[in-house]
């Protein structure tokens, strides 16, 4: 076996072992409420929704095709998303001049890391945007080391698709310009590479461009809810916390790297170091989420390796850096994929929180703590919600119209994918993407109700309202949740519907 092929040989054993991780947490939590959303999506697909670009859907309904449509399957995609991450990531230390050993240190640093674990557990956009940030800085490198116009070309496609998966994007572009513009390249702007790069990403993001003009630029309400509900809970130490924590195994590969990229063959990488400070200053700037930088760091990996490479000599030097990666990830590997139940993982957490001073990784949106860390609580109950409905919606007499409401898109989308195999109608929901689907009118008489409580107007418009049954996981984020069946309406069921879709839509 030649050298080059023993070195695939080992980045793939790594990706492989990934895989595999991955394949075995699925077994153990079920959907999260966020991909019962996403695979919604796949059922309408469109050049945009409410608070996402197109790309989600269509691999929302790919996901759907895959196999029987199991959790498994479906997160397959995100799974082979995150070992092409560690993949590209070998890629980008080569294309900066290292050898095998910098290329297998800048994978192993994504295996090791929490954030990546954690990230490609998930059938949601965001490994999908990691990797294509990564693409992105993959094909800078290659433009700064080559400056070919076919490099850029790919550049400006690959933009375009990434934009389509995720708006993020634009905070990587915004940092590139000031970047560019301090370095020799300052130039490219108005030369042909620049605007050819430009003018395809445009080309490729203008259907969802028009899409958004159409249906009244959703995205700024989207961003503005955001804010008001979840940004406005962050602030910048613990922005900038999170920033060591969510790769705190691989720290003592990127933080390296920033030397690195500032000494390399007389500086010709700065601009990848400019790139970096200025994603991370304008998402500071912006309140983002920490996880929203994710995507910045692979190169960080890769230029840090290729340092180390040249600074380890002695072979138990080069040995011992990966083992204490591997060292430091072993206590937080739990709190990166779901390998345990959520009982043994709310032990588990308690005593990373006492021993290991990390409670802040059962802190949710909202700023308050609770057992399991918020994803892995989103990702229980929606079987039993979905049955529950299910439940409801049989004991309604055959050939009597009813219409499903879910007060959050997770409820709506737990009944979509759960009652589909048993003839549900499409649920409705004023939350997310759903109400783009709202129906102008309704025939219904029937009413499946689902939320944590009765809303007095509920109990208004019914003479008859049955509680069937809720979410009884302790571990749930909904615990508690209901599903009522509501009957003999006291006026028209569409009367009022319509007076509630006057009320969101602002007529």
């Amino acid at each position: 076996m030649n050298r080059p092929t023993l070195f695939w040989t080992g980045i793939l054993v790594i990706a492989g072992a990934k895989l595999l991780i991955h394949l075995y947490a699925n077994t153990i939590y079920g959907f999260h409420r966020d991909e019962l959303l996403y695979l919604a999506l796949g059922q309408h697909l469109a050049w945009g929704y409410w608070s996402n670009p197109p790309l989600i859907g269509a691999l929302g309904w790919l996901a759907q095709h895959i196999g029987d449509g199991s959790v498994g399957d479906v997160r397959l995609l995100p799974t082979l998303a995150g070992c092409c991450l560690v993949v590209l990531a070998g890629a980008m230390a080569r294309e900066m001049g290292g050898g095998r050993y910098a290329q297998v240190l800048a994978a192993l640093a994504i295996v090791v890391s929490p954030a990546y674990l954690r990230s490609s557990v998930l059938f949601q956009p965001v490994i999908f945007d990691i990797v294509g940030w990564t693409v992105l800085s993959l094909l800078l490198l290659r433009y700064l080391n080559t400056e070919r116009t076919r490099v850029a070309a790919w550049f400006g496609l690959t933009l375009g698709l990434v934009l389509l998966n995720k708006y993020m994007a634009v905070f990587w572009v915004a940092a590139l310009v000031p970047a560019l513009l301090l370095s020799r390249h300052w130039r490219l702007f108005w030369q042909r590479d620049g605007q050819i790069a430009m003018g395809l990403a445009v080309l490729v993001l203008l259907p969802n461009m028009y899409w958004q003009f159409v249906n009244h630029f959703p995205v700024r309400q989207h961003m503005q809810d955001l804010y008001d509900s979840q940004l406005v809970n962050t602030d910048a130490a613990g922005f900038l916390k999170s920033q060591l924590l969510m790769n705190f195994t691989a720290t003592l590969v990127w933080i390296p790297g920033l030397w690195g990229l500032w000494k390399y063959r007389e500086g010709i990488y700065r601009p990848v170091l400019y790139l970096f400070a200025g994603v991370i200053l304008l998402l500071l700037l912006a309140k983002g989420k920490p996880y929203y930088s994710l995507g910045i760091y692979p190169i960080m990996m890769a230029a840090g390796a290729v340092y180390w490479e040249k600074q380890l000599r002695r072979w138990v030097y080069r040995v011992a850096l990966p083992l204490v990666m591997v060292g430091l990830l072993v206590p937080l590997f739990p709190l990166a994929i779901p390998v345990f139940p959520p009982e043994k993982m709310a032990d588990y957490c308690r005593w990373a929180a006492e021993h290991l001073g990390l409670r802040d990784v059962t802190r949710w949106e909202n700023g308050e703590y609770y057992a399991l860390p918020q994803d892995y609580a989103d990702m229980l109950g929606w079987a039993e919600l979905g049955q529950t409905a299910v439940d409801a919606y049989q004991q309604v007499p055959a050939g009597e119209a009813v219409l499903i409401y879910g007060e959050n898109y997770g409820q709506a989308g737990a009944v979509d994918f759960y009652g589909r195999p048993y003839g549900l109608p499409p649920a409705v929901s004023f939350s997310d993407s759903y109400r783009l689907w709202l129906p102008d009118s309704t025939q219904a008489q029937t009413l499946i109700y689902i939320n944590d409580e009765l809303g007095q107007d509920v109990q208004e418009l019914f003479a008859d309202i049955r509680p069937i049954g809720s979410i009884t996981n302790a571990f749930a984020r909904e615990k508690g949740t209901t599903v009522y069946l509501c009957r003999q309406p006291r006026r028209s069921l569409d009367v009022f519907w319509r007076e509630r879709l006057r009320q969101v839509r602002g007529q």
